[in-house]
């Protein structure tokens, strides 16, 4: 659905029409649904939400800001050193770090190279611990969840569900009706009087987590690996239960 589609569709629910339900309440709805959805997809954990987002490396800096829209979590960290070659940053916590972190002990401890090269998370910013850093244009690559990018036209026709951008994202086609919902809800709960909802409507949340349900196993071919105890913990397999 687009941002206008949606909108003529929550007016004809609602009966009401552009003024009554201006473009500009609609789309402080919208954008509230959006992020309202989108800390629920995160339930998917199927990446939907996952991007990556470069930023340069500086000459002799460790220390880079997290992208200002990430949504909660850093999946990867990659860096370009040579400007050639990307190394994956394996995360160490910071209470494992037995040195003073000067940039002596930390050329002396690490390098920039796969498995020595490392970054700790501290301040809403990652740290890297590596050899001698120096500028390399895009050379940093954090895979972070970000926040869906919020509309700013009502009048728009490109679909709610495609990516505005390589770095940000629309929202699955799966929970169109569910913006809908609750951009209606919103509009009833904001009048003087509120309108009652729907029965539908109340159940708003259990409709919420199904919908969600359908982002999961986004690929079917994916080996499901059981476990099963040693003979010596099984007990027979029950046979003497």
């Amino acid at each position: 659905m687009t941002p206008a589609e949606l909108v003529a569709s929550v007016r004809l629910n609602t009966r009401t029409d552009a003024t009554t339900l201006s473009n500009a309440d609609f789309l402080i709805w919208l954008n509230d649904r959006i992020d309202d959805v989108a800390t629920d997809i995160l339930e998917a954990d199927e990446r939907i939400l996952l991007i990556p987002q470069t930023d340069g490396l500086v000459e002799d800096q460790r220390e880079y800001a997290e992208p200002s829209d990430i949504l909660s979590r850093l999946t990867r960290v990659e860096a370009k050193f040579d400007g050639t070659n990307w190394v994956k940053l394996e995360e160490k916590a910071i209470t494992d770090i037995s040195h003073p972190l000067v940039e002596a002990n930390i050329v002396n401890n690490y390098a920039n190279l796969e498995g020595e090269a490392f970054f700790y998370i501290a301040r809403k910013a990652i740290n890297i611990l590596s050899g001698s850093i120096s500028t390399v244009a895009s050379g940093l690559k954090m895979w972070v969840d970000t926040w869906p990018a919020h509309k700013t036209d009502a009048t728009d026709t490109v679909d709610i569900s495609v990516d505005p951008s390589t770095t940000t994202h629309g929202i699955p086609r799966a929970l169109h009706q569910l913006l809908k919902m609750g951009i209606i809800i919103d509009y009833k709960s904001s009048r003087e009087k509120p309108i009652p909802l729907t029965e539908r409507e109340g159940q708003y949340d259990k409709i919420k987590k199904k919908a969600i349900a359908t982002l999961k196993k986004a690929y079917m071919d994916r080996d499901i690996i059981g476990w099963l105890p040693p003979a010596s913990e099984r007990w027979d397999d029950g046979a003497n239960l």
